[in-house]
Formats: structure tokens, sequence, C-alpha cells
């Protein structure tokens, strides 16, 4: 999932703005929210290497029900952390939009995802070569490099990555929201805005639905997270408010009645022995969590290791489905599915530590001087190419 330093401005509303209230003073970072983002990349990394059983048994061999009997049930909801990243997204991304220009929203958006997507890429690409698993076709050429542009989902190109998918979602929802940045953002729009989108994503479950492009922007469970993760920074910007904990509420609704029907499917189509309500206890959790951050009651949290951890969390996604599958299938015969485990998840926070610090920080860097260094060019072109001022003659 993406990386988003997790800061918010000391100020006051605009004067304009139509909150509830002053802006609240803030802590400079919310380390909260940065434990609740490794919760969530934990949870995911256990779910694939071992509460999934499909892939799980063609990488392991054996079905990890029988190798971790013990673990099999708790890391098989382990993919609801998706669900936690999506409110935390709907939270985070409304915090960096904030008083930033559209182009200066998307600049910072393409310098997060993208250095560390491509080397990702990459390295899953010469997994897929060099490591092949058997049980399955990789992409090809042309899909591998669709992949580059993170498009591939409706250029319809096999993921690198199966992990990949959150990526798109994220993107339409960055795309999306990009329709309130240009107008400004403030309670209201803001507000107005997850009405609509919320109404939007129930509307296009109506059968014979003309506008199939909703089906794309307005997925009912993933809006509804986003939605409320917005409503939630809402609360921590401005306050709670009867129309905040109305739209949060709704979020909820929605959320659950998709919810139910998606993990009842998992369960029954996919051969995973999940309880959905389970997985709405679990999902009801997240929201609570970051509803304890949204009305200030964590922000005594304060541990700065928190902080470097969260750095870590968007390469880790990245790497270590096929890379430490790939590993998984390399080792697990010499050593064993305990061993083999702990060594692939701790050489998978290896990597995702020399990713963050030896590619991602320094290709980051490089573009943000580099981009500047050109607007600054064309700022000074466009004032050296002017016209002059009709009826006045240069001396």
């Amino acid at each position: 999932m993406s990386q988003t330093e997790v800061r918010i401005p000391r100020e006051s509303a605009a004067p304009g703005e139509a909150g509830p209230g002053s802006a609240r003073p803030a802590a400079p970072r919310l380390y909260a929210l940065d434990a609740l983002r490794v919760i969530a990349a934990l949870s995911v990394l256990a779910f694939h290497y071992t509460g999934v059983d499909a892939a799980s048994k063609a990488n392991w061999g054996v079905n990890p029900k029988e190798l971790f009997p013990w673990l099999f049930p708790v890391t098989s909801y382990g993919s609801y952390g998706v669900q936690l990243f999506f409110l935390i997204s709907g939270f985070v991304i409304c915090l960096s939009a904030w008083d930033r220009t559209p182009g200066q929203f998307v600049r910072a958006r393409f310098l997060r995802l993208f250095p560390a997507y491509w080397f990702s890429a990459l390295a899953a690409f010469a997994v897929w070569r060099a490591m092949p698993d058997g049980s399955r076709t990789g992409p090809s050429i042309s899909e591998s490099l669709t992949n580059m542009t993170m498009l591939q989902v409706p250029l319809s190109a096999q993921h690198l990555v199966g992990a990949y998918w959150t990526l798109w979602v994220e993107l339409t929802f960055y795309l999306i929201f990009l329709l309130v940045i240009w107008r400004g953002l403030d309670y209201r729009r803001v507000s107005v805005f997850c009405w609509l989108w919320l109404l939007a994503s129930v509307l296009v479950q109506q059968p014979g639905n003309q506008v199939p492009i909703l089906g794309i922007f307005a997925q009912p469970l993933n809006t509804a997270l986003f939605v409320s993760g917005i409503a939630m920074y809402l609360m921590y910007r401005f306050g709670p408010d009867l129309q905040l904990w109305g739209l949060l509420a709704a979020g909820w609704l929605v959320m659950q009645s998709d919810l139910i029907q998606h993990a009842d499917g998992l369960r029954h189509d996919r051969g995973m022995d999940r309880d959905p309500y389970i997985a709405l206890a679990l999902v009801t959790v997240f929201y609570l969590l970051v509803l304890a951050v949204s009305l200030h009651k964590l922000d005594r949290v304060g541990w700065r290791w928190f902080a470097t951890a969260g750095a870590l969390v968007y390469p880790l996604y990245l790497l270590h489905e096929e890379l430490g599958w790939a590993m998984i299938r390399t080792v697990y015969g010499t050593l064993g599915a305990w061993p083999t485990l702990l060594l692939t998840v701790a050489a998978m926070v290896l990597a995702a530590w020399l990713l963050h610090h030896l590619v991602e920080r320094p290709s980051q860097r490089w573009l943000r001087a580099r981009l500047a260094r050109e607007e600054r060019d064309r700022a000074d072109r466009g004032t050296q190419e002017s016209p002059p001022v009709p009826g006045r003659t240069d001396r």
C-alpha cells in the first residue's frame, strides 16, 4: 500500500470553511496510524504465507493447515488487513491533499508510489524468469511491461504480483478524489463528495446499470472504506458532528452489506473456511481503532520506532508475495516449516529496508529535485517568451 507521511498541520479552519468549528491542534505525527499500517502489512503477509490454501500449497508442497494447524485459523483472516489499509488511506490521503493544488497532490502521489513500485516489479519479473512457479503461468513480456504503468487491471494484463490489485484500487481513489481537490478542499465540499460517491457505489449495483465506468470508480466495499476514512479525518480535523457520525454510519452499513456477501463467496467458492461475521467483526474493530485516532484518543502514542517501521510498510507490501514464495519454495525442503517461515519473514523485512534506503528515498530525492528544476526552467522560459504589452515600445 502507498506510503504517506502521517502529519497534520497545526492550523485553524479557514474563515470561509463551512465546518462545525475550528480545526483542533494535532500531534506532529500520528504514530498510532503508523502502527496500524504495520499491523495491516504483517497480517497480509501472514495470510499469503500461511493462511490461504491454494497458493500456499503450491509453494509449501502441502496444505498450510497441516503445517500450521493452530496458526492457519487466525492468519486465514489476514487478507482483511487490506480493508484496514483502505480505511487508513481515506484518512491520510485526505490529510495529505489538504491545502495542496492538484498538481502538487499528483506529484506527491507519483513520488510515493512509483519509484519503489518499479523496482519491485523488476524484481518480480526476475523471480518469474529465474525461479518460476510450475503451478502457474507467469506474465508475458508485454504484460510485464504493462505492469510498469500500474494500469494492468484496465489493460487486462496479468499482475506480476497478485497483491498489486490493491494499487489500482488506490489509483482510482486518487483519480476521483482529484475532482474535489480541483475545487479546493473544505468541510462542505469533502462531505458532500463523500455522500455522492457512497450513493453512486450503491446505485451501480442495480440491474441494468448503463454507466459501467461507475463499477470501476465506485465499488461498494472499497468506496465505503475510503469514505469512512475520510469521515474520520474530518472528525480529526474539525471535531465530530451529527453529519459526520451519519456519514460514518452509512459507510459502515454499506461496507457490512458488501463484506458479508464477499466473505461468504470466498468461503464457499474458494475453499476457505472463513466465517463472514468474524470477518465483519474484525473490520469493525479496525473502524474503532481508526476512530480512536480521529477522536484524539491515541494522541499520546509516541513510540518513534513506529515511524521507522511504517516507512517499510509499502516496500514490504510490494516485495513480500512473489519474492517470499520463491524463497519458501527454495529452502523449505532443507529447513522445515517454522524455520523457513521465520527466515522468510526476516528476509522480506530486510529486503524492504534495503529497498526503502537504497532505492526509494534516493530516487524520490532525485526525482523531486529534477521536477522542481524543470518547473523553474519552464517558468523562466515563460517569462522570457512573454509577448510585449501592446502599445509599448522596448527601448
